[in-house]
């Protein structure tokens, strides 16, 4: 069990040489070598002054961890004159001795001041039991507290303005006890609080947080440090906070105070505006949130009134931000459109639910929240315009394609159309480059049809980058040029090869109709390698639609007719076709040109003819002969013809 120690100082001759008369140390529980330590800690504090009144003084003071609870009451010395005293020390733990227990016992019976010489006779005592001491305290804070009047309203306002100043409270028979514990039930925590009731001056060193006096004594010394408060002084302004606070405290005491406080630490001057700012609606208290007293039915007009305006709004916004997600969803529910108090509260209850709209968008939002707001009549609009504001912010700008699409279903499901006419969904779709949109897109297939053919959408509109050339050439080889995705979605073959075309047209720009039909047939020697599916008529049919020559059109319907024969079970043409590419290569005579002349050779570059349109040396010449071969037969045919005749 928990013992607070005590000392009990009076007024006593010292017959040892070198010892003085005077107010020390007569009974004690602790260890000698203690008591000389405390008894100078605690000198100044243990005399009253001639002159004074007879009340008795009661203070709490903390000094290296320990708290002490000091009850002195005047006497006089051995020559009946008058400024001795009798002061009683209890002194434990801080954690034991707070300001609370001090302050409940204030009338503690056991008061070496109360009583004769006989309850604490000179020399050793015992230690209380902690748990004596702490029933009393509670059952005399049990009662009500009498309330101290409006010197309660200016105390408090002018603690809470700078709480850690220490302050000097000027004021005959002052109820400092009262006011104290007042203190202590509105603002909490009050572990660094001390106070010294009906002190003689306020001009000692090391003076508690709180010191009342009946009157200034006079003279500076330390006071000059204090402020000093002389309640009922005319034109004495109270803040509005901490007179609505007194008010609050005088109806219901701790009890009604300690929810607006909410376990909030009110240690400094920051803390307590930042509480002004969270409980202070309209300029008055409320006790619960502004959403919750409307709902409710007991918010005042000023409350009702203060809906209508910009700063009722966002007061609103700052509540919701504070609750959870069983919170949320009920709030929504009382809020939401069709219900009574959306009718009256109509600017409110937007508020609410675009602020559910943006909670459900998060990954964090639990299920029954995001359900309740998929059951509701709201307008899908406010999803996209949550998705505009999204993707606008620079702080998602790290967010990955995959986290982008979870957002971009989330919405869809939500109500939000699966279409780049939606701004939002444009606007997210803008944020995923082509390559990340083809790979999606594929991925996405069989499991999110809307989704896909948004990727895909998003894809074809995509204007060429040749910068994103590679990355996106890339994409469709890692996809198999989509061959797994564009014959699964919805539309007949003219759909399908028009979906590739624009996919084609997006990742390689000019490239497929170039001349020399180089990057077309890297294309097509993918697509036909021996691992490769099958391609697809719409597939080759829009790769025939990018050469602007015929024989460049025949390349791609060379890879459509072997397919054709391939699925007939016939031989495969393909390496026919290489060896005719080879044979055209041999008899080319201008050189192909390579990385010093300007052209980027691909990785199939061995297997494309030549350029269109022009044939090879060879060929002219044996064209040109077989030409004189037929005009000299024609001249033979003519001649014999005339001979005849004649």
């Amino acid at each position: 069990m928990s013992r607070i120690d005590q000392i009990v100082f009076r007024w006593r001759a010292r017959p040892q040489p070198g010892a003085h008369d005077g107010v020390g140390p007569d009974a004690w529980s602790l260890p000698e070598s203690s008591v000389a330590w405390w008894d100078e800690r605690l000198a100044l504090r243990i005399t009253r002054a001639p002159g004074r009144n007879d009340r008795p003084s009661l203070a709490y003071l903390r000094i290296d961890g320990s708290g002490v609870v000091l009850h002195k009451v005047p006497a006089r010395d051995d020559k009946n004159r008058p400024g001795a005293a009798i002061a009683h020390a209890l002194i434990g733990p801080d954690d034991l001795v707070t300001v609370q227990l001090a302050l409940g016992l204030e009338d503690w019976p056991g008061w070496a001041g109360r009583n004769g010489t006989e309850a604490y006779p000179p020399g050793r005592l015992a230690a209380v039991p902690h748990q004596a001491l702490r029933e009393h305290a509670d059952a005399a804070l049990a009662r009500p507290v009498t309330d101290p009047g409006p010197v309660f309203d200016e105390l408090l306002g002018r603690v809470m303005d700078n709480p850690a100043a220490p302050l000097t409270v000027v004021l005959p028979s002052a109820p400092a006890t009262a006011l104290v514990r007042g203190l202590t039930e509105v603002l909490g925590s009050t572990r660094d609080l001390t106070f010294a009731a009906n002190e003689d001056d306020d001009t000692d060193p090391d003076l508690p947080r709180l010191v009342f006096l009946d009157a200034v004594a006079g003279g500076t010394g330390y006071a000059a440090t204090r402020l000093r408060l002389y309640p009922g002084q005319p034109g004495a302004a109270v803040p509005d906070f901490a007179r609505q606070l007194a008010d609050v405290w005088r109806r219901g005491g701790a009890a009604a105070v300690a929810p607006l406080r909410a376990g909030r630490s009110l240690a400094g001057a920051a803390e307590l505006r930042q509480w002004q700012s969270d409980v202070l609606v309209g300029g008055r208290i409320l006790a619960t949130t502004l959403l919750d007293a409307v709902a409710g039915g007991h918010a005042a007009p000023e409350h009702l009134a203060l809906l209508r305006t910009e700063d009722g709004l966002r007061q609103i916004e700052s509540e919701l931000t504070k609750l959870n997600d069983t919170d949320l969803r009920a709030a929504y529910l009382a809020w939401q459109s069709g219900t009574p108090l959306a009718a009256q509260h109509p600017a409110a209850a937007g508020v609410v639910t675009r602020y559910m709209v943006q909670r459900c968008l998060r990954a964090t939002a639990g299920k029954q929240l995001r359900e309740a707001l998929r059951t509701s009549a709201f307008d899908p609009g406010l999803v996209d315009a949550q998705l505009r504001d999204w993707a606008a912010r620079s702080r998602n700008a790290t967010a990955g394609p995959a986290s982008v699409v979870e957002l971009v279903q989330l919405a869809v499901s939500f109500g939000v159309p699966p279409a780049l006419q939606s701004p939002g969904i444009r606007a997210l779709m803008d944020r995923i480059g082509l390559a990340d949109l083809i790979e999606l897109a594929n991925r996405h297939t069989g499991s999110d049809v809307h989704v896909t053919e948004l990727l895909l959408s998003a894809a074809e509109q995509r204007p060429f980058d040749p910068a994103a050339l590679a990355s996106a050439h890339t994409a469709l080889e890692r996809t198999d040029f989509l061959i797994y995705c564009i014959p699964f979605l919805p539309g007949d073959a003219q759909v399908a090869q028009d979906r590739w075309f624009r996919v084609l047209r997006a990742a390689f720009g000019p490239q497929l109709s170039a001349p020399d039909g180089r990057v077309l047939g890297d294309v097509l020697k993918f697509l036909a390698r021996q691992e490769a599916p099958e391609v697809p008529a719409a597939l080759a049919f829009a790769l025939r639609r990018f050469p602007r020559t015929l024989p460049g059109k025949a390349a791609a319907d060379q890879l459509a007719a072997r397919e054709q024969y391939l699925a007939a079970g016939l031989t495969d043409i393909w390496p026919e076709r290489t060896e005719l590419l080879l044979a055209e290569r041999r008899t080319h005579v201008r050189p192909r040109p390579g990385p010093a002349e300007g052209g980027a050779v691909t990785r199939s570059a061995a297997a494309l003819p030549g350029p269109a349109g022009r044939l090879p040396q060879r060929t002219v010449i044996a064209l040109a002969a077989i030409a004189l071969v037929i005009v000299a037969l024609v001249a033979v045919v003519v001649f014999s013809l005339q001979g005849g005749s004649q």
